[in-house]
């Protein structure tokens, strides 16, 4: 007796351990597989980025002038909005760290829709861009609320000894043409707008930056630098992951990064940050950031303010000396940069 309940038990436990794994198999294709060949469904489709007018957030599309409003895509026809709407994706992404951007899937419940979208990671930032999809829903759908559950497809190698995301900001006092000029121009392994030999831009108190080569809006000049070597040191910050954001906005409002520069560094290194356990960090000093990509610009800035981090992941705790930063104050025509490296 005793034997088949014991059988009986172990019979269970088989049961309940396989269906553990299968679930987790399950979840695990479907979120984490790389390199997985994704199909988009019939009903997503894209646009492209080609957009007339400017779109803040998904809706649906009801009518075939309001779709000629967006976009001139002949994707959809007069005819195709008798049975039905569109919903209209617009899927924020980063040409040099996310490329292949395709919902492949979707399911929509109570008012919401729930998108999967599958990309191939890179290495890099570059200023966001914007793609479109339009998804086929019914005529009686008029409203709905998106979320997106993002997938890597496939994870690119990334050098460590890269010095990523350094963008310099421009406030001219009035409106002026800068030219600015990277004197290890040897090191550059991204640029963005292209860099050749310089940047010619003209500038506005605002911020806002026009590519005299290209015509273009800007709101940055963006690069990155190969073979920058860093190393720990008997100074600097040891942060705990979850207190990453207190830590940065203080530290960086003492460097003299604006609210809008804060916001931008702290999102693209937070993700970063706030896995590890433990981070060290140090600020690198003018003279070092000067040495490893000198800058000249003309006119000359009265304030320039270059902010570039080294960071290292730690599982514990280790005892060095507080780094101490000097307050920075923007005077005049600032130039503003900021980046980071892994060490």
């Amino acid at each position: 007796m005793k034997e088949n309940k014991l059988f009986i038990i172990l019979i269970i436990a088989f049961v309940l351990l396989l269906a553990v794994v299968v679930f987790e198999s399950i979840d695990f294709f479907d979120n984490n597989e790389p390199n997985k060949e994704y199909t988009t469904h019939q009903d997503i489709t894209l646009l492209g980025t080609d957009i007339l007018r400017e779109v803040e957030e998904d809706y649906i599309i009801t009518t075939y002038e309001d779709y000629k409003s967006i976009t001139n895509s002949p994707i959809i026809k007069k005819e195709d909005f008798t049975n039905n709407n569109y919903l209209l994706l617009s899927i924020d992404y980063d040409p040099c760290s996310e490329s292949n951007i395709k919902p492949y899937d979707y399911a929509v419940k109570n008012d919401i829709a729930l998108i999967k979208v599958a990309y191939d990671a890179g290495c890099g930032v570059c200023p966001p861009q914007t793609t479109y999809f339009v998804l086929k829903v019914n005529k009686s759908i008029t409203k709905l609320t998106t979320k997106y559950d993002y997938v890597i497809a496939s994870q690119k190698h990334c050098n460590p000894n890269v010095d990523y995301k350094p963008i310099i900001y421009l406030y001219p006092e009035e409106e002026m043409d800068i030219t600015v000029k990277l004197l290890n121009e040897d090191k550059l392994s991204v640029s963005y707008p292209k860099y050749e030999n310089y940047w010619d831009v003209h500038a506005y108190p605002n911020g806002k930056l026009i590519d005299n080569k290209t015509n273009r809006e800007q709101y940055g000049l963006y690069w990155e630098g190969n073979n920058h070597y860093s190393n720990i040191t008997n100074e600097g910050f040891i942060v705990k992951g979850e207190d990453t954001i207190k830590f940065l906005e203080e530290k960086l409002e003492i460097l003299g990064l604006n609210e809008r520069e804060s916001d931008e560094f702290i999102i693209y290194w937070l993700p970063k940050l706030e896995k590890n356990k433990y981070n060290y960090i140090r600020f690198e000093t003018k003279e070092e950031i000067d040495n490893y990509m000198g800058i000249e610009v003309n006119p000359k800035p009265d304030t320039i303010i270059r902010v570039n981090m080294d960071y290292k992941g730690l599982n514990h705790m280790i005892n060095i000396k507080e780094q101490e930063l000097e307050k920075v104050t923007r005077k005049g025509y600032t130039l503003v940069e900021w980046g980071g490296s892994e060490i």
